[in-house]
């Protein structure tokens, strides 16, 4: 007799998130931008131009840290696997972990003036590790992972995605607004980045403390062999022996160093376009636009038939874009048309690609029979910390082999060129290896039948095992 096939329950494949509670989901983001973006984005010119401390030697040390980093980052996601509380097995990471990360921002924002050269740099060194490698790891490993623990449906997840990033470019364009103009009206030095610190310590804290407690976690794998908890090194090696996994984590690499537009964001306004204040343009334009990018990828996603050719597609898009600003440089309103198109197409493949992590995590279960629903999300904290690490770094070390003159009202031309490669010049390169990487990212094709196995529990070994 031919076997007897379990009914599919429609929870997990079909159901439909509330609004609300996508919203919830996306704030956290916006909190935690408070702290990450924030950090990206002006730590350097602080220590440079503030604090007084070498670029050369800034880049160097968030690089170190930022590597080891990547390795927490998956330890944090098999903990999450093996957490088990009321509240769930990412919730109280999110929530607990959000009011600690918050204290840390505004200490690195807030380096002691008595101290030695060497004790601010012991100093710098030890809160942004902690930051990093223990405090940011802990909840942005959890809040990504929560669009696997919300719903395994493909659609919720590329829109879960697309909120988040909305929350993320607002949160950016908030910041980079703000930052200048809170400065100036704290009466700047050292002063105006205590106060400014502290505003956005609130603002990191609050909304991941409201995702923590709003969003539900309805779809938790279980471990197929009586509930054991698998050791780390079995989930390392599940991850590392898994391509999707190496390339979906290179993926998130290349993305963040694709982002170091942002971090040399500040340089290029106030050195190049000879206004520091046209960085909040900048950023409006830059942010309003992948917004509207964010907002059409659940709808590409339908219309191109799965996430390799919407993501494709919006890389190309990207790619035109930042050569209309490589024309362009000093045009300000060509730069922004360039910036814009870019925005847009980069924009799609960050709103599918928490959706691609969670596809991975799948097929891993799927295979093993082992949860790895947080560890597989270490791909978006690790990915992330090792690439702005990476661009940090090479914004300190082209800034300083430019002779970048701290403070100065004009800069060599090794500097200026510098500052164009980091804003220009290294996205393109950085572009052409994502649609190169996305090229080999094929498993859409199996997806179907995973999702359909894993909902009548045909996981691991079960998966050969016809159901009689």
């Amino acid at each position: 007799m031919g076997a007897i096939q379990k009914e599919i329950p429609p929870t997990q494949q079909s159901s439909k998130l509330k609004m609300s509670e996508k919203l919830a989901y996306g704030i956290g983001d916006f909190g935690a931008n408070f702290s990450w973006t924030f950090i990206a984005s002006f730590v350097t010119i602080y220590l440079t131009d503030t604090v007084g401390m070498a670029a050369g030697i800034i880049g160097t040390m968030m690089l170190i840290v930022r590597i080891f980093d990547g390795v927490t980052d998956i330890f944090m996601g098999s903990i999450i696997d093996k957490t088990n509380s009321k509240m769930g097995k990412a919730k109280p990471w999110v929530f607990w972990t959000a009011p600690i990360l918050a204290v840390f921002t505004f200490l690195l924002f807030n380096v002691p003036g008595s101290l030695s050269t060497t004790g601010q740099f012991v100093y710098v060194f030890v809160v942004y590790f902690l930051i990093s490698a223990v405090f940011y790891t802990a909840n942005n490993v959890a809040y990504s992972s929560l669009t696997s623990f919300m719903t395994m449906n493909p659609k919720e997840r590329v829109s879960l995605g697309s909120i988040r990033f909305i929350f993320t470019k607002i949160s950016i364009v908030a910041i980079s607004t703000a930052v200048p103009f809170l400065l100036v009206a704290f009466g700047g030095g050292q002063r105006g980045w205590t106060l400014t610190a502290g505003i956005f310590a609130l603002l990191c804290a609050l909304p991941l403390m409201t995702t923590g407690l709003a969003v539900k976690e309805r779809n938790v794998s279980k471990n197929i062999h009586d509930n054991q908890k698998a050791p780390f090194v079995r989930i390392f090696k599940l991850l590392f022996t898994n391509k999707y996994f190496l390339v979906a984590l290179l993926t998130y690499i290349f993305l963040y160093l694709r982002l170091i537009t942002v971090s040399a964001q500040i340089f290029y306004a106030t050195y190049i376009l000879n206004d520091a204040s046209l960085m909040g343009l900048l950023s409006i334009v830059y942010t309003g636009a992948g917004v509207i990018g964010l907002l059409f990828a659940p709808k590409l996603f339908t219309i191109f038939g799965g996430l390799r050719k919407t993501i494709t597609t919006g890389l190309f898009i990207s790619l035109l874009g930042l050569i209309v600003c490589a024309i362009f440089p000093e045009n300000v309103s060509m730069l922004l048309v360039g910036l814009a198109i870019s925005a847009i197409g980069v924009s799609i493949l960050q709103g599918g690609l928490p959706a691609m992590v969670a596809d991975v995590g799948d097929l891993i279960y799927w295979k093993s029979g082992v949860p790895v629903q947080g560890a597989v999300f270490s791909i978006s904290s690790a990915g992330m910390k090792v690439g702005s690490g990476l661009a940090s770094a090479l914004i300190g070390w082209l800034l300083a082999f430019g002779n970048y003159v701290p403070n100065a009202s004009t800069q060599p031309g090794s500097a200026i060129f510098a500052m164009k490669s980091l804003y220009i010049y290294l996205p393109i390169l950085f572009t052409i290896v994502l649609l190169l990487l996305i090229g080999f990212f094929n498993l859409e094709k199996f997806m179907p039948k995973v999702r359909d196995e894993i909902s009548i529990g045909n996981v691991g070994e079960n998966r050969d095992i016809p159901s009689t």
